[in-house]
């Protein structure tokens, strides 16, 4: 059996083998979805992961490629998807492909949406065929073109420490120590074909223009420059982990109160910090305020501490979405009018609030969704359901109504209902529809709140451990049929 000490092994099979060991990235018996459109790197990634498995370097580890054709490049494209197809076939791994007609258009530039299609399909495959994780083929010149791209906005340590090996536990990059030398190398000892993407030479694009242009004038003063930016990376990574865990100590005691829409906190206790902690408790409460961190500057932040920090009372400042940032004697508040915080909970009920079992969401309205552990009451259904958590399939979230969503309304032996019907049934107002919270799981709608449980999901006399699911204060959204 080879071991990563055999010299045999290629120096990029050892590399990912290391990677994955020692970063957990894949654990034996893991199920993992790999990201493959064809080219070199996911290619290499592919057959990196396929031949550990073969060689008994990740035992027990089962693949599925994900393809995602969005058809821009017409005949290229569409022979990317052939190659990825018989590429699987001649690997005997199952494929999941997804056509993208049309890339949506709202939201970000191109590519952003592409990416954000192309990560929803991955989500969905992950839940449809309970894979452990979706493996990407970033490797050490993505790491170097991402840290100069930072760079040259003049981030800090986040956007330094470059892109994550392992991001919220479900994206693993196993390659990011890998050069794209050592990919082609790779790819040439085991005679593998790869397809050439012809957007990548076109510098309109900002990262193709480091790529071909900055990169190669690096490494006439640095041959090794993309490892050097990818190591640079490596460390502040693994800096910027011990500052998070200082800054969630600092947080519990500054952050009076951190919900969407109203934060406060402790303006003398931020004032005793050093700057460094200052900026990074001030960011983390502007995101918990706004709800996402999308839109911040550092301009933003240093107006906070230098114009309301140390300002008197009254001191404050307007920020763009309407956030208010006032000091209050010893504290710092940060609020919406009521108009602008209901919106602020509506933008962030459409795409997803996580509820925590057990634990609580704040959705809006003064309204607060519940979840505890065990069977406390009489659920009826309607301001409080009970669950077998057994039944979940992963974490819940809370959100609003979509478009083709369905569930089974308890009480119905189990029949399939689109919401939509069911609210046309209820005589629910069209108003109404797009802000009633909906608990969802991996596996599927578990509670419309106010109104009726799903039967797949409702506890028995069987379930193991069942969790309670509640709204507060109380609200009964339809009347007795």
């Amino acid at each position: 059996m080879d071991t990563l000490r055999d010299r045999a092994l290629h120096p990029v099979l050892r590399q990912v083998a290391e990677a994955a060991r020692r970063k957990r990235l894949i654990q034996p018996g893991d199920r993992v979805l790999v990201a493959v459109s064809g080219g070199p790197d996911s290619v290499c990634l592919l057959m990196a992961l396929h031949e550990m498995r073969e060689r008994s370097l990740a035992p027990g580890t089962e693949l599925r490629i994900a393809h995602v054709n969005y058809g821009l490049r017409g005949e290229e494209s569409e022979g990317d998807e052939t190659f990825v197809r018989e590429l699987g076939r001649r690997l005997d791994v199952p494929v999941s492909c997804e056509r993208v007609r049309p890339i949506p258009q709202s939201g970000g530039t191109l590519q952003s949406r592409a990416r954000d299609a192309r990560y929803a399909f991955f989500e969905r495959m992950l839940r449809e065929h309970r894979m452990t994780a979706v493996a990407t083929g970033h490797t050490a010149d993505d790491q170097a073109e991402t840290v100069l791209l930072w760079l040259m906005r003049g981030a800090g340590t986040r956007g330094l420490a470059g892109i994550p090996v392992k991001r919220e536990g479900d994206v693993i990059r196993p390659l990011l120590g890998v050069t794209r030398q050592q990919v082609l190398d790779y790819l040439a000892s085991r005679g593998m074909p790869y397809r050439s993407d012809s957007s990548n030479g076109t510098p309109v694009y900002r990262r193709n223009r480091i790529r071909q242009e900055i990169l190669p004038a690096l490494r006439a003063l640095n041959p090794r420059i993309v490892e050097a930016l990818a190591r640079g990376a490596d460390i502040l990574s693994a800096d910027a982990v011990v500052l998070h865990e200082i800054e969630q100590e600092r947080w519990r005691a500054i952050a009076k109160d951190a919900s969407p829409g109203h934060v406060v906190l402790d303006a003398d206790r931020l004032a005793a910090e050093p700057l460094g902690l200052q900026r990074r408790l001030v960011r983390r409460a502007l995101a918990a305020a706004r709800g996402g961190g999308e839109g911040l500057t550092f301009r933003h932040v240093s107006d906070i501490l230098e114009r309301v920090l140390k300002g008197t009372r009254g001191a404050g400042l307007n920020l763009p979405g309407g956030l208010r940032v006032e000091r209050d004697r010893d504290r710092i508040v940060m609020a919406y009018s009521a108009r602008q915080e209901a919106n602020v909970f509506l933008t962030q009920l459409a795409a997803g609030i996580p509820l925590p079992v057990p634990g609580e969401a704040r959705i809006g309205g003064g309204l607060r969704l519940l979840t505890v552990e065990g069977k406390h009451g009489s659920p009826d259904g309607r301001t409080a359901f009970a669950v077998d958590s057994d039944r979940l399939g992963g974490p819940l979230t809370v959100r609003t109504w979509r478009r083709g969503d369905w569930f089974c309304p308890f009480g119905m032996g189990g029949r399939r209902k689109k919401l939509q019907d069911f609210f046309v049934d209820r005589k629910v107002d069209r108003k109404l529809r797009g802000v009633i919270p909906l608990v969802v799981a991996p596996a599927g709608i578990v509670w419309v709140a106010g109104y009726r449980g799903d039967e797949r999901f409702a506890a028995g006399p069987a379930t193991v451990h069942p969790v309670t699911l509640s709204i507060a204060p109380p609200v009964v959204m339809e009347d007795d049929d």
